[in-house]
């Protein structure tokens, strides 16, 4: 195994967040075990609310010299009956929304919310998402044209230009800072969107899907993008348990 540090910045429902789970597949792949679990970048919707301190907290655990690999996105449930939007959770009766802060966010928007997210506000992560969602989306008309799937999905693709502006943003941050690179040596970053398949009652759970979008490599000397060399073969979505192996 590499020395090598895994962080996850998806979003903070607990169905992400399993023993199955993609990010604990792939840390298990990359690191001994001993070596530790995933540190948690993401808040709502994968967003990495962590900001400076949490991104200088997980990059001063890199052990020297060593890599480091993000895996980032938002996610979407798709039920057993095909709803978009929705996922049987163990234990639950009916499907439930997931992800439910990219769709309350929306359904916000459709009710007209204007809103600006400030940081004494105890509600922020989701007022950011609703403020910062609000300049993706189509208009609202447009919006309910689509129907709800079609929207959902929509309103998923759009969570990851969010994720992906709020994560390059803290990474160049880190980066610029002197040194940086005498402690790291590379940098790996695969994001996507996180697919959650129905549980259904007292199963032990569906296989998830990713839908990768972005696969790139940052060092010293700059940055390469592998995605087209990595998954142009693939079927997309692809099981988590094929992205892991590869």
């Amino acid at each position: 195994h590499l020395p090598c540090c895994t962080h996850a910045s998806l979003c903070s429902d607990e169905i992400n967040d399993t023993p199955q789970s993609l990010a604990t597949d792939i840390q298990k792949k990359l690191v001994d075990v001993k070596d530790g679990g995933v540190f948690n970048l993401g808040g709502l919707g994968g967003l990495p609310f962590v900001g400076t301190s949490g991104f200088g907290a997980f990059l001063s655990h890199c052990p020297n010299s060593g890599k480091i690999f993000i895996l980032f996105g938002p996610h979407v449930g798709i039920s057993q009956e095909g709803v978009v939007g929705k996922v049987e959770r163990i234990g639950v009766k009916k499907p439930s929304t997931s992800c439910g802060a990219a769709v309350g966010a929306y359904k916000a928007l459709l009710a007209g919310a204007d809103v600006t997210a400030t940081s004494t506000s105890s509600d922020f992560q989701e007022e950011y998402i609703i403020e910062n969602l609000k300049k993706k989306l189509l208009p609202m008309s447009e919006m309910e044209e689509k129907g709800a799937d079609d929207a959902t999905a929509f309103i998923t693709k759009k969570m990851f230009d969010l994720v992906v502006e709020l994560m390059l943003a803290n990474i160049s941050t880190a980066v610029a800072k002197d040194g940086f690179w005498t402690k790291v040596s590379e940098i790996t970053l695969l994001g996507g969107i996180v697919i959650n398949r129905g549980h259904g009652e007292a199963a032990r759970g569906g296989e998830d899907y990713f839908q990768p979008l972005m696969f790139k490599v940052l060092n010293e000397e700059g940055e390469s993008d592998l995605y087209a060399d990595v998954f142009r073969d693939l079927p997309t979505p692809v099981k988590c348990y094929t992205v892991v192996q590869g």
